[in-house]
């Protein structure tokens, strides 16, 4: 309990440290003449957000329904495609979605030969556009997940009773995803309007800036560091809402059907509905298949098209990665256990505090984080070894909202199962670990490990903004690439690093289902 409380308060403290440090750096200047500039900013952060978010969520409801309506081979296939596009790292879906729709890409050439105007890649359209490639893949695995989950009972009544399509789906279909919605959209805006790298190099210019991409400028281009601290504030005090919003959504996990369990519905037998699904189908086929297929063929010839930075880089990353899923997967640990121990205690108040902690982090901007941390260093005369323990420490904050999800409910079950009883034996520490939690915990740490690594390997965040040449990962490398145009080297980068996420995602999904099975 005390090492929880500890905990929290360290994390509090440090982006407070960092925050100030920023300001203390600034001076008084920073403060006269922003106030267009930075309204400007917010406006564009949550109009593309907004956007996004509508977008991907009736993008996956429209998908979720066609799929739960429709049995077709290649589904699973396909259903597995939508989780491929969620793994992959957002400087190799940037890298696939340019060689598609980039002046010389293959769509656009496509379009131009037929006398049809090209899609534009780079501006609020290429941001939009890739956000729903992830999220709206997202969208649509969560909201079948749930349509799967409907009894087997309401299907057989919806069929005795005759009941059309519209009744189907205005009084099963739509009040499922109305219950998951609130949420989902929650998640998906916070993750656009936190998002660095699709703005970073899809913004086409200074008017397309997300709050993370202003930060970046200001403290990378402008050394302004109290525009920087301004722009992180406005962002927390956002972000901080929307998390305050989400939690008591996400306090309690339900439980999701089998993805691709065979349900009788009676909705899908009119023509209409079936061209409506199979345009939906194909539709969600052009979004996600093209940018998975230009990253596969990347692959080609990989080993000839990589330079010899890439060993450095990739040791980097599997370093950073490791060490970052390590710390965040024992935050979560130590966090899950004080909230367990403070609710059995009959602290709710603040055990429920301590449960949602790990999501203000998502309200924390990791530019910002890094960049206070680097003053500070810079305070101290530590500046050259700021880099690395900033880039291990913040990917550990950003992975720790996700990582806590996994192993909360387990680290939950073994305290209401066996928590008294280690209790009265006095077990604490890595003995209670051993021998009480980790048989229910063992599935989903590991999964949440292999978690943890992905999401580190494919962050450009802070690298981009302390990278040199002693500390190169391979997304800030295939973006130095993709930014002098050496697209043969970047194609073997991107295909490494897609599948080195891909087979920990996978890792992950397959220790999360065996759990599933196990409970």
């Amino acid at each position: 309990m005390t090492a929880g409380l500890a905990l929290l308060a360290a994390l509090a403290a440090i982006v407070l440290a960092a925050l100030a440090s920023l300001f203390f750096a600034a001076g008084a200047g920073p403060w006269q003449g922003n106030g267009a500039y930075l309204l400007s900013i917010a406006g564009f952060t949550l109009y593309q957000a907004a956007l996004s978010t509508v977008l991907s969520l009736l993008f996956g409801g429209l998908v979720a329904l066609a799929l739960a309506r429709r049995r077709f081979r290649g589904q699973r296939v396909l259903l597995a495609l939508f989780g491929v596009a969620t793994a992959l790292p957002a400087i190799v879906a940037v890298f696939a979605f340019a060689g598609i729709l980039g002046r010389a890409g293959a769509a656009n050439r496509l379009l131009e030969a037929v006398g049809l105007p090209g899609i534009p890649i780079y501006g609020l359209t290429g941001i939009l556009l890739v956000h729903v490639f992830f999220n709206g893949a997202f969208a649509a695995r969560v909201l079948l997940a749930a349509l799967e989950a409907v009894p087997g009972e309401h299907w057989r009544l919806a069929s005795a009773l005759g009941m059309p399509s519209g009744a189907v789906f205005r009084l099963i279909d739509w009040p499922v995803m109305r219950r998951d919605m609130p949420a989902l959209a929650l998640l998906v805006f916070i993750a656009c309007a936190t998002s660095f790298t699709i703005p970073l190099t899809l913004g086409g210019g200074p008017g397309s800036a997300t709050f993370e991409v202003a930060i970046y400028q200001a403290i990378h281009s402008d050394a302004d560091f109290g525009r920087a601290a301004l722009l992180a504030l406005m962002q927390i005090g956002a972000m901080a809402i929307l998390v305050g919003l989400a939690a008591p959504l996400l306090a309690t996990a339900r439980e999701g059907g089998a993805i691709g369990r065979r349900i009788e519905r009676p909705d899908r037998q009119g023509l209409w509905l079936r061209l409506q699904d199979g345009a939906v189908l194909g539709a969600a086929a052009l979004l996600v298949l093209p940018p998975l297929a230009a990253v596969a063929a990347a692959g080609r010839g990989l080993l000839g098209r990589l330079d010899a930075r890439v060993p450095q880089a990739l040791a980097t990353s599997l370093a950073v990665a490791f060490l970052a899923a390590a710390l965040s997967l024992a935050a979560a640990l130590v966090l899950s256990r004080a909230r367990g121990a403070l609710a059995a205690a009959g602290s709710r108040g603040t055990a429920r505090l301590v449960g949602i902690a790990p999501l203000l982090t998502l309200a924390t901007p990791p530019l910002a984080l890094a960049a206070g941390l680097y003053v500070i260093a810079r305070w101290l005369g530590l500046a050259g070894l700021v880099a690395m323990p900033a880039l291990i420490l913040v990917n550990a904050m950003m992975a720790l909202p996700f990582v806590h999800r996994l192993v909360d409910p387990p680290m939950a079950l073994a305290q209401a199962r066996y928590g008294r009883l280690a209790d009265s034996l006095g077990m604490a520490g890595l003995t209670r670990l051993r021998l009480i939690e980790w048989p229910l915990l063992g599935p989903s740490a590991a999964a949440a490990f292999a978690f943890a690594m992905a999401l580190s390997l494919g962050d450009l965040g802070v690298v981009a903004l302390f990278g040199s040449e002693g500390l190169v990962t391979l997304p800030s490398l295939l973006y130095a690439k993709l930014g002098s145009y050496r697209i043969a080297e970047a194609d073997g980068i991107a295909a490494l690093l897609a599948g080195l996420v891909l087979i920990l995602f996978l890792a992950a999904d397959l220790l999360g289902r065996r759990h599933a099975r196990d409970r």
